[in-house]
């Protein structure tokens, strides 16, 4: 099945908003592999996939949150369980940091699955969805 681009945002680092790195304009994953991380897969990218990005063997997973949603999530970090990624928007979670993430480059990507060349109604949509 085909896919359509709709939009892709750069990911960051969640931290507590108190953390020391929190102010820094932006962070490489592989330099805090030894810290405590959340693996999240259903919200976040999976550690095994984090490591393969940063060619790292660090990254150990500190607990693992199965929730879905981001806001559960941002809690754990806030809280000082661990960090863990997200789009920028995360940001304006209460007790949250969002660093942008340097290098490597990891986005999240939303796409359209459509059997064929979307046509309208589904084309609307798809131009509705991606971002001015």
């Amino acid at each position: 099945m085909p896919a359509f681009p709709v939009r892709e945002e750069p990911l960051a680092v969640l931290l507590p908003a108190t953390h020391p790195l929190a102010s820094r304009p932006a962070l490489r994953p592989a330099d805090r592999a030894a810290a405590r991380w959340i693996d999240a897969p259903d919200a976040a990218v999976p550690l095994a996939q984090l490591r393969a990005a940063a060619q790292s063997d660090g990254f150990g997973r500190q607990l693992t949150n199965t929730g879905p949603g981001i806001h559960g999530l941002s809690v754990l970090v806030a809280a000082g369980a661990g960090l863990t990624t997200a789009a920028p928007a995360a940001e304006n979670l209460p007790g949250i940091a969002a660093v942008p993430i340097t290098e490597p480059r990891i986005v999240h990507r939303t796409e359209l699955l459509h059997s064929r060349t979307p046509v309208t109604p589904v084309a609307e949509l798809l131009d509705a969805l991606r971002p001015g």
